[in-house]
Formats: C-alpha cells, sequence, structure tokens
C-alpha cells in the first residue's frame, strides 16, 4: 500500500499587504490532505489598549455586527492567493479538512456554553453565525451542523473534534469541553480497520495553560478511551508553537501529541520576516512507519513512528539554506 501525505498547520492572521507565502511551502510538498485545525481568521488579537481587535472586543459586537465582521475576515483570508491556490487544489482532490479555535469561533478563549456570559453579549446568535460561517467557506465538514466528524484515509481514520461549540468554562460545576454527545461519538468512532487513528482538535492535549486535560473528568475518560485502541496520535494546533511528545507512563500525554500552530501569525503586527512564523507539519503515513516533518521559519525537525513497536525517535534538524 502507498504511503498518505497529510499536511496540518493553525492559525493564519491576515494582514493586508503582507503576503502568506507559507502556503506555497506546504503545496511544494503536495499533501493529499490538508488539515485546518482552527483559527483560520482571528475575530481578535492582541491586548487593549494597544490592538484595534483587541482581545474579547466580539462580545460587545451585535449579532450583526458580529456576522459581518466574521464574514468580511473569511472573505479576505479565502481570497489571498497563496492560501486561495493551495485550498483550490486540496478540494480538487478532496482533501481539505478542518476544525475550529477560540478566534474563528468567536473571540479569544470563549465557549459556547458560559452562564458567566450577560445577556447583550448575545452568545447563543454569535456561536450559531460562527458555525454557519465555517460551513459556508471551510465547506468539509462531514454532518453539519456539527463540526465534529470523521474521514478515513487508506491507511488512517482521522477523527475532528470541536472544542468550542458544547464547552463550558472550568468554573462552571461539572465542566466540559466536548460534551457527553461528542465523547459518544469519538468512543464509537474508534471503532474501525484502519491501521492508524489520527484524532484532531484545535486545542492541545497537555501543552499551554488552555487544554483539554484541565478537564480533568472528561480528559480521564478520553484516556480510558483510546488505552484500548493502538496506533492513536493527536494533531493540535492553538500555541503559535510545533511541539511533539511521545506518550507517558502517567498517561500524560495518552498518545503521540503533535502541535503545528502559527503558519501566518506575527505577534507583534509588523510586515518584517523576523515577525512570522511559518509553522507547519506533514505527517507521511506508510504501513510500517510515521514520519514526521515539522516545519518553521528556520528549518526542519523530524522524527519517526515506527509502526510495529510504536515507539519514536528523533531524526534530528535541518537549518533552511541562507
Amino acid at each position: 500500500m502507498s504511503s498518505t501525505k497529510i499536511a496540518f498547520t493553525s492559525c493564519a492572521r491576515y494582514k493586508p499587504n503582507q503576503p502568506q507565502t507559507a502556503w506555497n511551502d506546504i503545496a511544494v510538498a503536495d499533501p493529499d490532505y490538508l488539515l485546518l485545525l482552527g483559527d483560520q481568521i482571528y475575530m481578535d488579537f492582541g491586548l487593549w489598549p494597544f490592538a484595534s481587535e483587541y482581545q474579547g472586543k466580539p462580545r460587545q459586537y451585535t449579532p450583526e455586527q458580529f456576522a459581518a465582521v466574521m464574514r468580511r475576515k473569511y472573505e479576505l483570508q479565502w481570497s489571498e492567493p497563496h492560501f486561495a491556490r493551495l485550498v483550490a487544489r486540496m478540494r480538487a482532490r478532496n482533501g481539505f479538512l478542518g476544525v475550529w479555535d477560540d478566534h474563528d469561533f468567536g473571540w479569544n478563549n470563549a465557549y459556547g456554553n458560559d452562564p458567566t456570559q450577560p445577556a447583550d453579549v448575545h452568545l447563543a446568535e454569535k456561536r450559531d453565525i460562527a458555525r454557519s460561517l465555517f460551513h459556508e467557506f471551510m465547506a468539509c465538514a462531514p454532518q453539519p451542523p456539527e463540526i465534529y466528524g470523521f474521514q478515513d484515509t487508506a491507511l488512517a481514520r482521522i477523527i475532528f473534534l470541536d472544542n468550542r461549540y458544547h464547552a463550558t468554562p472550568l468554573s462552571v460545576e461539572n465542566p466540559v469541553l466536548m460534551g457527553p454527545q461528542q465523547m459518544d461519538f469519538l468512543a464509537a468512532h474508534l471503532q474501525h480497520d484502519r491501521q492508524y487513528t489520527l484524532i484532531c482538535g484545535g486545542l492541545t492535549l497537555m501543552h499551554s495553560a488552555e487544554n483539554w486535560s484541565r478537564y480533568s473528568a472528561e480528559f480521564a475518560r478520553f484516556t480510558q478511551m483510546i488505552a484500548g485502541h493502538d496506533r492513536v496520535i493527536y494533531l493540535g494546533g492553538d500555541i503559535h508553537k510545533n511541539a511533539f511528545s511521545a506518550p507517558s507512563a502517567d498517561a500524560r500525554p495518552p498518545c503521540f501529541e503533535i502541535i503545528s500552530s502559527g503558519l501566518c501569525v506575527n505577534y507583534l503586527g509588523l510586515p518584517f520576516e523576523f515577525d512570522c512564523r511559518r509553522n507547519w507539519t506533514l505527517l507521511t503515513l506508510d504501513p510500517k512507519q510515521v514520519l514526521i516533518d515539522q516545519h518553521d521559519k528556520k528549518g526542519i525537525t523530524r522524527y519517526r513512528i515506527d509502526q510495529a513497536s510504536w515507539v519514536s525517535q528523533s531524526l534530528g534538524r535541518e537549518l533552511r539554506a541562507a
């Protein structure tokens, strides 16, 4: 059986006069699938008073304003020429898939079920506007109106999780990130005949302050769920960094966790190369191994996971030519 190449990344912030040439790097790799794992647009970015669209500002929009701003941001990102060419190519081979995270769901650290938000935030209306626009522009979810779903490839089942719409903040009683219905979906779809399982989410399992492991009861169920399944890899985004973690004896993480985040994000908002991330990852799956190439603006960090032993090894780092 031939190999399958899967590119994934997250976090693209459109800025005028800043071409997103990093999408060309993915195009050169010619993947079979492109997975976008959240923050395809940024409804908010930066801190008040230094940023005009500071974190949390979309909470103040009316539903009409929210819809107009979000649509415009999608239109700008989807018309960015490097991105548009790659998306068209991937759609032509039925290989364009993804999920969302907070900045293309609503605002920084937004949750779909958040009783702490006042009524004038119009959370229910805004989360449904966001979901409708996700389906319109991404056009990839296998079971609308939900974001979560799955896609079978020759060698892997790819399961997509929604860590926003059904989520609650940690401050409520019995907090959840995915919710019981989605957790039941995940348990059912771990049963399949493919060689590998890739589970994709906008958030990480363990990295950064905002991650799934903080939801201890639900994360314990997830850990128990995948304990009976071999060859599971979790793919995530969110943190504007690349990361690779092997499963640990204490199940933190309970499976391989590979993070790729920050393809087109400028921390300082300046039109200079030093301010770019260019982070993305290419997985090459074949019956004997999984090869992981984690790209950034300075080079490539490589890993290999042996299919038989399910043990990883570092293959070193290759720097880009000056």
